[in-house]
């Protein structure tokens, strides 16, 4: 025998029981998107603490280091660069020689990294003084772009690394200035 389905009809009333396990259940949610920590075992709830005991948290640095490991691979890049004299290698860098990168006087510090742009400037635009401007506007429209991608806000490193870069190119530019004269 089949009869017809009416959806708007309940087969049973909901009983003071049920609608009051419903509003607990509903309580119990917004406490947890409340941005407590929680962990359930079971029936046993825990408030506040997020991880066991003997589980071991990772630093900071290397969840940052393992991000941008991921990220590289991703893309298909080596994980190993070469800075001159040493090789560097993402896997197995520890954070001090990361900082050693970023030091003034490191790879990656502005002197270097500015050097380093101003010279494939320069050599991207035939060693020719003349052309500066457009050296200058190259260079600010990668800037720019790296700032859009980055939220469009950069890191103080970076801010310094371009306003080194705007200094050599015009130190560039005065030397064949000062032979004219």
């Amino acid at each position: 025998m089949t009869g017809q389905i009416d959806p708007t009809h309940s087969a049973k009333p909901i009983t003071g029981q049920q609608q009051e396990e419903m509003i607990q259940r509903q309580q119990r949610e917004k406490s947890r998107s409340a941005g407590e920590d929680r962990v359930s075992l079971g029936e046993q709830e825990t408030v506040g603490e997020t991880y066991g005991p003997g589980l071991k948290v990772a630093s900071p640095y290397e969840l940052l280091r393992n991000l941008v490991i991921k990220t590289l691979q991703e893309q298909g890049l080596e994980l190993q660069f070469s800075t001159g004299d040493t090789e560097v290698n993402f896997n197995t860098m520890t954070q001090e020689e990361a900082q050693s990168l970023i030091a003034a006087d490191g790879y990656f510090g502005v002197d270097q990294t500015s050097q380093r742009i101003v010279d494939f400037a320069i050599n991207g635009f035939g060693n020719d003084p003349t052309k500066l401007q457009q050296m200058k506007d190259a260079i600010d429209q990668g800037f720019l772009e790296a700032q859009q991608a980055f939220g469009d806000a950069l890191p103080e490193i970076s801010q310094q690394t371009y306003e080194a870069i705007m200094e050599k190119l015009d130190a560039f530019a005065g030397q064949f200035e000062e032979s004219r004269e």
